[in-house]
């Protein structure tokens, strides 16, 4: 193959040189010898850009399990997270910048493409009866599907106190940076946060996103969305607090990014009482859905789902829910009636201790985690 594209750029080269040659003997004293010129550059230009251009990759249907794994906030500065009263907290649920970088070169050598969850399945209705089925995934041959999920992108303040950005912005480019407040008056980051390090590396890797997919953002309500305090609606500058947040998940959109409730409070579903269920939806629905806008994926918090509490279930089914996401093993998706649920796997410090010395992990714990600033 490559021999062939070196034949083809070498025949190329020689025929513009020729042109070229007769060209110049031939319009040597002629005002029209720039316009020929030109033409013959065309010529080049032209076949050299569709030698270098990739050909599209063939397509296979993927027989296997999707793959869906998740992450918390990063971790912008260890020193800060990995030392102080919430160490263990830290050092369990969640990874650094640098850790998530290396995952994801791992998952890219590995061969997972990234897809969007909306490809895994369709809804239909038939007088008025709502069926959701599963369809067959379509990626690049030798690849393998992968969804990744965020929760709690809202950087509450134990994490904004414990080394993590402080939010999202739209910068003036229009695209999305970090921020995070300082003595300074603030510092704008583009490789600290996950959503910008994920936006980089797509950059960087265009062959890992299929059709522009990106990641599900996971929210929650009660300490507000992003970074944003839209909690308190009788706080001054609640107005721009909601406009500010409504503007970078309207950017992140635009980019391919998914969003999924987390609840509203974080709690427990299927312990708390039926009153908390509902005040906790109409908590959601008053305080997150107007800046998240619709949609149909519920992310439970703790993993902790409600599929044997057909009453709670069954309120959320009617809100339009169709995809509901627990903790697991992170292989495959169950069809049911009425919706589907999915098992996540959680990659922090547990899935660290859990695989460092095993060869059956999603990639090589070895390779990517930070042991000087774990203490390993």
């Amino acid at each position: 193959m490559h021999s062939s594209k070196y034949k083809k750029s070498l025949l190329i080269c020689l025929s513009f040189f020729m042109l070229l040659s007769c060209s110049w003997g031939k319009n040597k004293n002629n005002n029209d010898s720039a316009g020929a010129n030109g033409a013959v550059y065309e010529i080049l230009a032209a076949g050299l850009q569709a030698d270098t251009v990739e050909s599209a990759p063939v397509m296979a249907i993927y027989e296997g399990e999707l793959l869906n794994i998740f992450f918390h906030p990063l971790v912008a500065r260890p020193e800060i997270a990995f030392k102080g009263s919430m160490k263990k907290h830290f050092l369990d649920w969640f990874v650094t910048a640098e850790e998530f970088r290396k995952i994801l070169n791992e998952l890219y050598t590995n061969n997972y493409v990234l897809i969007n969850i909306d490809e895994l399945y369709e809804v239909t209705y038939t007088n008025g009866v709502k069926k959701i089925t599963d369809q067959k995934l379509m990626v690049p041959e030798g690849k393998k599907p992968i969804v990744i999920s965020i929760d709690d992108l809202c950087y509450y303040e134990h994490m904004r106190e414990n080394g993590c950005v402080h939010k999202l912005v739209v910068d003036e480019k229009g695209g999305i940076a970090a921020w995070t407040d300082n003595a300074d008056g603030g510092e704008l980051s583009y490789d600290k946060d996950i959503v910008t390090i994920l936006e980089s590396f797509i950059k960087e890797h265009p062959n890992f996103s299929l059709r522009g997919a990106k990641a599900i953002i996971a929210l929650t309500g009660y300490e507000g969305v992003l970074g944003y305090k839209t909690d308190e609606p009788d706080l001054p500058g609640y107005k721009e607090e909601v406009e500010k947040a409504t503007a970078v998940v309207n950017r992140l959109k635009e980019m391919g990014w998914r969003f999924a409730s987390h609840s509203w409070g974080h709690l427990n579903l299927p312990k708390v009482p039926m009153s908390w269920f509902t005040n906790d939806n109409r908590l959601w629905e008053r305080q997150v859905k107007p800046i998240m806008g619709d949609t149909d994926l519920y992310i439970y918090p703790f993993g902790a789902g409600l599929e044997s509490q057909e009453d709670k279930h069954k309120i959320l089914r009617d809100k339009g829910f169709n995809l509901f996401f627990g903790v697991g093993g992170g292989h495959g998706h169950s069809v049911r009636p009425g919706y589907i649920y999915l098992t996540r796997r959680n990659i922090d410090g547990v899935y660290f201790n859990l695989f460092k010395d095993r060869n059956d992990g999603i990639f090589d714990v070895n390779k990517v985690v930070d042991k000087e600033s774990r203490g390993l």
